[in-house]
């Protein structure tokens, strides 16, 4: 019986029944006065349901390429967001009015990654919800095979909001 080997690169988000419980948590925090606790590497989506009209709060990882502010999109939220669309984002404590702009195509989120993976160190991997199996970078074909139908929010900052804490 012969084993394949393990991609370079896996896709490795957290268990859903973990987010289930940290999720509420980390909304709380990030919207409270103990929000410089998290909002570093965090920040909060506030995004409305097109036919729902309900607003999901989204805990998600926070970073920056070429002097924006991004996102991975992963989740059923980001299809709210598809062609464009207002959100608010809760960013270091102050509730802020957004733009949020999808990348899809495969190759230019790819490469976004691999910047990430450059900026972040590979023994950061796992903040981009990817676990390496090799102790090098990984080629863009590799880290395209982990991200599956993933996209890049990247989101344009419009006016400030009064400040959470």
């Amino acid at each position: 019986m012969s084993h394949s080997p393990r991609p370079a690169v896996e896709d490795k988000p957290p268990p859903a029944g973990v987010l289930k419980v940290i999720n509420p948590a980390v909304r709380a925090i990030l919207q409270s006065r103990l929000h410089r606790a998290l909002s570093g590497n965090l920040m909060l989506l506030h995004v409305t349901g097109r036919k729902s009209g309900r607003v999901y709060l989204i805990p998600v990882g926070r970073y920056q390429h070429n002097g924006q502010l991004i996102a991975s999109a992963g989740g059923q939220w980001r299809r709210n967001l598809a062609g464009g669309g207002d959100l608010d984002v809760t960013l270091d404590g102050r509730r802020r009015h957004a733009n949020g702009d999808l990348v899809d195509d495969p190759l230019e989120v790819t490469q976004i990654f691999s910047a990430l993976l450059a900026q972040l160190g590979l023994k950061r991997a796992h903040r981009l919800a990817l676990q390496l199996n090799v102790d090098r970078a990984p080629t863009l074909d590799e880290l395209r095979g982990a991200l599956g139908d993933r996209q890049i929010l990247r989101l344009t900052l419009l006016e400030t909001r009064s400040p959470v804490g």
